[in-house]
């Protein structure tokens, strides 16, 4: 009788990589999940070239990222960017949405993600040439995605409110009215206090009603301190239900 080879799937395995200015986080994962995780924090804001020289020491070290993998995915995490209504953009346009909000540089590649399909939306953002380059030269292909986009496409199967998904040093704020992406930004953080204000503007703004819209905090670790201060404010206020859930969504998807 021949013999059928079996693959044994389970044993080949995806990388994600977060890449942000506060540190770098790596992720393998497999159809059940992430499995392996390292994290690197940064003393202080690095830039490419810093991050660069920070993804090669973890490479060298970490024995579980010499391997070939499945999938390689970069996800760029940091605030040069902007959500851009699809109906609105035009790509040849594409910095002028970004230089209004930071400085950019010659050097600087502007990316374009596909837009995300509930909201019509999609991000311009600066993603990083030299930390591309390095991981084709040592995986070969592999697709690079800012967060937002991971994040949003994450949220848009969650009901209408507001989200704030806390990160170490900053959070997203994100207000979603059904099929409706009502605002969508990044704000920077060092106390629980930076967060409410940051929050409570921007429900002034928006014109959104504290005392009834529900607002879900996106967060690894509980921070009871955070959920009192926002509820003295918002009377809706709760944590996402189950968080491994959620990143492993953004992550792995």
């Amino acid at each position: 009788m021949p013999q059928t080879e079996v693959t044994n799937t389970e044993k080949k395995y995806s990388l994600s990589v977060l890449i942000h200015q506060d540190g770098l986080s790596f992720y393998t994962h497999n159809s059940t999940g992430i499995q392996e995780t390292f994290s690197k924090e940064f003393k202080y804001s690095s830039n490419p070239i810093e991050i660069l020289a920070a993804i090669e020491d973890v490479m060298a070290s970490q024995e579980f990222l010499k391997q070939e993998f499945e999938d390689v995915k970069l996800i760029y995490h940091h605030n040069v960017f902007a959500a851009v209504p699809s109906a609105l953009f035009e790509e040849e346009y594409a910095a002028d949405y970004l230089k209004y909000n930071t400085k950019l540089l010659q050097t600087d590649t502007i990316s374009i993600d596909d837009p995300v399909p509930a909201f019509g939306a999609q991000m311009v953002y600066v993603a990083y040439s030299n930390v591309n380059n390095y991981f084709f030269e040592t995986y070969g292909d592999h697709s690079y995605f800012h967060y937002s986009t991971r994040s949003l496409t994450t949220l848009s199967g969650m009901p209408s409110g507001i989200y704030l998904e806390i990160m170490q040093s900053h959070f997203y704020f994100t207000v979603m009215d059904k099929d409706h992406l009502v605002a969508h930004n990044i704000f920077p953080f060092e106390q629980v206090e930076d967060i409410l204000y940051y929050t409570l503007f921007a429900l002034e703004q928006n014109k959104l009603d504290p005392e009834t819209i529900p607002l879900t905090i996106i967060q690894n670790n509980k921070d009871q301190k955070l959920f009192n201060h926002l509820y003295t404010y918002v009377r809706n206020v709760s944590f996402i239900e189950d968080y491994k859930d959620y990143l492993n969504k953004v992550i792995c998807a």
